[in-house]
């Protein structure tokens, strides 16, 4: 091969050239299943790769043998080793590519020995660079492809690699010979990103010995950003390790309620993102949680119907018959216990009172009783639960409460809603400002199905069954998403959502999220603390997709005052034995993998200059990223 004088050597420089344009032509990793492919191909493209091997390295030692590899032209050496490399990127397993990176080591290694200072520069560069640019182009399996307009969410800091990646620029001229370790840290930097969306969990639910893969993004006004300027969503890994089921926002905090009936609480301005799980329900099983945007006390509802609350007691929010503030979760007595006989299935908060409602589908409320939210008839406090007697008879599905002067809503199993409370800006749905203390039917929702209820400061929210959102209230900042700014005094349908099925709403103060079947967040309303993804904090006249969340397959929303979170659903983490460029499974791999480790992280133990030089920790990194995929 190429050994041969004149013309010959020229035929063979414009054969290896031609093969080299054809391996690059191909897609990557076309030989990766080998089961596709003939015994005999792999055979040849097994016996190549030994050969173009033996040539260049035989030709850097400088040590000639019967065939005079030492003759062999520089640019014939580069071809083979470019198309050692290309075979590699073909054949597409881990274990070939960590092959040829150790090989770009060993050469650059040994050109450095060379005392000739031409032929010491000759043995440590190639020219290289369009394996470099068909690296930065390889996408990882279980990467979802980038589109124009797509979010950014920022999972935390960036690792080694991402950052080297995200600062590196390729020359332009394919001629130009690249340093061959620095070649080695820019593939096996692509190796490591490759990788990071294959990788499980860093860490997992405490009752499961796998990972979770579930995504929970959280915008808005919240501290633990990694960052002072980011202002876009970020993704909360230190939530979705917990495996999130519900959230529910208060003012100034909100709960976490994990897929193994925990409850977590974080604040929203702390700097860091460490929810600390509440202590007095943790031998408890919860199946549901409550909180107010506006609101300062909490409640969590156990698998066996008992009710526990806790935060600010004021007006008998709590239901404990007194005002007293508690730090701990306190159950609620008149829901448990045989005597009370009452199961309870769901809850809800209000700014300053509560609600719950039994298997029966009886409703109970209690707390401040201003404006006759609570629907007793009057307005007076009541410091423990008390039955809604206007609606007896009727099985209640669903209840919302709202804040400030405050409206209620309930829905009854035949799909009508009710309300009560403070009716300005016709926020109880019947036209005009007139409150009542009893709940009263909505006739505009009568035929129209209504499944689930909503309330945000002094405005209401319906959804259908068939997925239809209606809103109506106070229109300042857009909250109510008809495009315009006017109190709406009687339901009206959200046009902006036609054509979409809705599953669920969720609504802070001034900003409302609607989920649809498709997995879309749309969103509108206040936009002040970047609720909708816009840094110009622009109100959101009418709902709109948020951009980069319908590939996340978002099952929950919620909304605190000035935050929005979503949540993808809980699976647990699996991969193949064989993945293209990552996993690969088999002894060759992990020999490959130790002997880089001892040669990549010489020195990392402290003994050596620290911080260690950029390419060390990105090769370091890249090797225990890799090394923790195949295990």
């Amino acid at each position: 091969m190429c050994v041969c004088p004149g013309e010959d050597a020229d035929l063979c420089s414009e054969l290896l050239q031609e093969s080299l344009d054809a391996l690059r032509a191909l897609p990557e990793a076309s030989l990766f299943d080998e089961s596709t492919v003939s015994s005999v191909w792999l055979e040849v493209v097994e016996r190549a790769t030994r050969f173009l091997r033996s040539v260049v390295t035989g030709d850097v030692h400088g040590t000639p043998g019967t065939k005079g590899p030492g003759s062999i032209p520089l640019q014939d050496q580069h071809l083979a080793l470019a198309i050692l490399l290309e075979l590699a990127v073909q054949r597409g397993a881990l274990s070939q590519m960590l092959s040829a990176i150790l090989l770009l080591l060993q050469l650059w290694d040994s050109g450095t020995q060379e005392t000739d200072n031409e032929r010491s520069a000759q043995g440590t560069s190639a020219p290289l660079l369009p394996l470099l640019q068909r690296f930065r182009s390889i996408v990882c399996s279980k990467e979802a492809p980038y589109a124009e307009g797509d979010v950014h969410l920022l999972s935390g800091p960036l690792s080694p690699n991402e950052s080297f990646l995200r600062y590196l620029t390729l020359p332009q001229d394919n001629e130009l010979a690249i340093d061959l370790r620095q070649t080695a840290v820019v593939v096996m930097a692509h190796l490591d990103r490759l990788a990071t969306p294959c990788m499980p969990p860093l860490c997992s639910s405490p009752t499961s010995h796998k990972g979770s893969l579930q995504e929970v993004i959280g915008w808005g006004l919240i501290g633990w950003k990694y960052y002072a300027n980011v202002i876009g969503p970020i993704q909360c890994e230190g939530l979705a390790n917990l495996g999130v089921m519900q959230i529910a926002c208060a003012e100034k905090r909100f709960l976490i309620l994990s897929r193994n009936g925990r409850v977590y609480t974080q604040a929203y301005n702390s700097d860091t993102l460490a929810p600390q799980l509440v202590q007095g329900l943790a031998s408890r099983n919860i199946v549901k949680i409550a909180a107010h945007s506006d609101g300062h006390h909490y409640l969590a509802l156990a698998a066996t119907g008992e009710v526990y609350s806790w935060g600010c007691g004021d007006g008998g929010r709590l239901g404990h018959g007194d005002t007293v503030p508690l730090e701990e979760p306190k159950v609620i007595s008149a829901f448990s216990g045989k005597q009370a006989g009452k199961h309870v299935v769901h809850i809800a908060c209000g700014s300053t009172y509560s609600a719950a409602i039994t298997a029966e589908g009886e409703l109970y409320t209690w707390g401040r009783g201003n404006y006759g939210r609570l629907g007793h008839g009057s307005s007076e406090d009541e410091a423990i639960p008390m039955l809604v007697a206007g609606l007896k008879g009727l099985k209640v599905i669903d209840v919302a409460c709202g804040s400030g002067d405050a409206q209620t809503l309930a829905v009854t199993e035949n799909g009508q809603v009710w309300s009560w409370g403070d009716g300005d800006y016709g926020k109880l749905g019947r036209g005009g400002s007139d409150g009542c203390k009893t709940p009263k039917l909505i006739e505009k929702l009568q035929d129209l199905d209504v499944v689930k209820v909503r309330c945000g400061s002094q405005f209401s929210i319906a959804l259908t069954k068939d997925g239809q959102v209606y809103s109506w209230g106070k229109g300042d900042n857009q909250r109510l998403g008809h495009g315009t700014e006017e109190h709406v005094r009687y339901p009206k349908l959200l046009e902006g959502l036609q054509g979409k099925k809705v599953i669920d709403v969720a609504a802070g103060s001034t900003h409302c999220l609607a989920l649809t079947e498709d997995s879309e967040v749309h969103s509108w309303g206040s936009n002040d603390q970047c609720q909708h993804f816009d840094t110009l904090r622009v109100t959101k006249p009418e709902p709109s997709a948020l951009p980069g969340l319908d590939t996340k397959h978002i099952v929950g929303i919620a909304c605190g005052p000035a935050q929005s979170f979503a949540w993808s659903s809980c699976s647990e983490w699996s991969i193949g034995l064989r993945v293209p460029f990552v996993v690969d499974i088999c002894s060759m791999t992990f020999e490959q993998l130790d002997l880089l480790l001892r040669q990549v992280s010489e020195g990392m133990d402290g003994t050596a200059d620290w911080p260690p030089p950029q390419e060390k920790e990105c090769m370091t990194v890249a090797t225990l990223n890799l090394l923790r995929l195949q295990v």
